[in-house]
């Protein structure tokens, strides 16, 4: 069927009766015993036969208008639901990565407490000779030394350089690193 192209409800009746139409019914009257008016009638008869079938027609074609409209919106709105729904994925995915790459916090038992002294270390001096494999006194690992080194700590000594050979080449050092301590009491030899 053709697509219909305007409302047919929107059509007014012609005026079968009118001039414009006598040569019309004068065919329809022919040879037969029908007078102009019961022609008339017949063609407005048939008019609004038909104009009542092409209204219901209109109403179909607009209802399948309406319906693949309908499933065109779907179809979009299905379209951008997965869309987003791909979109908040990466982003979740995203977040993901990055809750991986955060550096983990330990567990921590919330009724322990924290102790209010700090530990004692022995002095720079001290744990540079350890690592270079050369005698160290034990004093500076006794508390009288840690306690020295802590007291030094809180000198200028920290942020004091000083040069050193390594190799071929001159460096900077701490000083504390390589300056013993001048309350080291000396050990025994044996």
């Amino acid at each position: 069927m053709a697509r219909i192209v305007s409302n047919p409800a929107l059509e007014m009746e012609p005026n079968f009766a009118s001039a414009t139409f006598e040569a019309l019914r004068n065919r329809i009257i022919g040879n037969t015993q029908m007078t102009h008016a019961e022609a008339a009638n017949e063609l407005t008869a048939g008019w609004q036969q038909d104009h009542i079938i092409r209204i219901a027609a209109w109403n179909q074609q607009v209802n399948e208008d309406n319906r693949l409209a309908a499933e065109v919106a779907q179809a979009e709105q299905e379209q951008l639901e997965q869309e987003q729904r791909l979109l908040e994925q990466e982003a979740e995915n995203e977040c993901r990565e990055m809750e991986k790459k955060k550096p983990k916090i330990n567990d921590f038992s919330a009724g322990t407490s924290v102790s209010d002294t700090l530990t004692p270390r022995p002095s720079q001096y001290a744990i540079h000779k350890l690592k270079s494999f050369e005698h160290v006194e034990l004093w500076y690992f006794s508390p009288d030394g840690c306690k020295e080194t802590a007291d030094e700590s809180k000198s200028s000594a920290d942020g004091t350089f000083g040069f050193t050979k390594v190799e071929d080449f001159v460096a900077l050092k701490l000083v504390v690193s390589f300056k013993p301590s001048c309350k080291v009491i000396q050990e025994p030899i044996q």
